[in-house]
């Protein structure tokens, strides 16, 4: 008899854990947010083929409560890759994301170099009378008045591309590249089609957004996923440039894994402020197919999550609790997951370090 109970109540916590991730299927296609023409304009500043690309809206985020609340240039300033790069800028133009710097552009490729765009309110005095009394710094001159400012320690290259627009990369065939670039140039990650008709499906543009279409990128990124659940250290993604092929000694799951990330041809992440955030996962897949088992897949994943925290008898962690928060679309070919925190959440996060 008791061994009946059990297996009842198993069988009503499965229905349960199922019924609160409940994916929904629209009819409808997704209606992302139009791509500003000035913020297309500047993709030709950036390289055509970058593993990732992030796009921060600084002006707009800033009259955001939650921004106020919870953002600061400390944040930005322990990034690994662009943050070194803002502080530099700090140093040398005055303008930080608090003050001065409106919009950011960072790219990424797989050899190592970056591209950086800013744009905002710059001293370009104070940049000269900077660098000359800093020997960290030295000055390459090139053809009409084109100055390229070189920071020696970091390996870090900007210019001034014209009043409001600062050019920057560790390397300077990059930054070489952008000199003949104009407002009508088809150049940069502008000739890369694909990647420009995939960021246009981005969901929310205004505030920031990251994108991908490398596969190795993405593959990262559902690896870090897997070693989450398994307490593993997080990687970066697509840092192994390795092929495609599996890893045997991941057995099943590894090969579940596989079975996912290689039918979905982009991942992007937008966020949405206000008083609260909003925070999407975008999948963009093969095919209508693949995006319907992308979400079978993924409502296993959760209810598991959510039925493993039920038999613990334990209670539940905070990472469970925003599983509570996501909801699971899909729109076509998108798979989308979609989040909102309000403060008391957003804090409870802080405190518990989950990120």
């Amino acid at each position: 008899m008791n061994n009946k109970l059990k297996t009842k109540k198993f069988f009503l916590y499965v229905i349960i854990a199922y019924c609160s991730f409940i994916i929904v299927n629209c009819s409808g296609k997704l209606n992302p947010d139009p791509l500003p023409l000035t913020v297309r304009q500047n993709f030709a500043l950036l390289q055509p083929d970058p593993q990732f690309v992030m796009y921060f809206n600084f002006k707009r985020m800033r009259d955001t409560q939650f921004w106020k609340q919870f953002i600061s240039d400390s944040l930005f300033s322990s990034e690994r890759n662009f943050g070194n790069f803002l502080g530099i800028l700090n140093q040398a133009t005055g303008a930080s994301i608090s003050n001065g710097i409106d919009e950011l552009y960072f790219s990424n490729s797989w050899i190592g170099d970056n591209a950086l765009v800013v744009k905002g309110t710059f001293d370009r005095q104070r940049v000269e009378n900077y660098v000359s009394g800093d020997t960290l710094f030295t000055k390459i001159n090139y053809p009409n008045n084109i100055t390229v400012y070189k920071h020696i320690e970091s390996n870090f290259n900007f210019y001034f591309k014209d009043e409001f627009t600062v050019c920057g990369s560790n390397y300077l065939k990059q930054i070489e590249n952008t000199f003949s670039v104009s407002d009508t140039s088809k150049a940069g990650l502008l000739t890369n089609e694909n990647a420009v008709k995939e960021i246009e499906q981005i969901k929310f543009k205004e505030n920031l957004w990251m994108f991908s279409n490398q596969k190795l990128f993405v593959r990262g990124i559902f690896e870090n996923f897997a070693d989450v659940s398994k307490g593993k250290q997080n990687r970066i993604p697509g840092a192994e440039k390795d092929s495609l092929a599996m890893d045997t000694t991941s057995g099943d799951s590894g090969e579940k894994l596989y079975e996912i990330y290689k039918k979905i041809n982009a991942v992007s992440f937008s966020v949405k402020m206000t008083d609260e955030i909003e925070i999407v996962m975008q999948n963009e897949c093969e095919d209508a197919i693949s995006a319907d088992d992308l979400k079978n897949r993924m409502e296993a994943v959760m209810a598991l999550a959510k039925l493993s925290s039920t038999f613990t008898k334990k209670k539940p962690s905070e990472i469970i609790k925003l599983l509570d928060k996501v909801a699971v679309h899909v729109y076509d070919k998108t798979v989308l997951l979609d989040a909102k925190l309000n403060e008391n959440e957003i804090k409870e996060i802080r405190n518990q370090k989950l990120f």
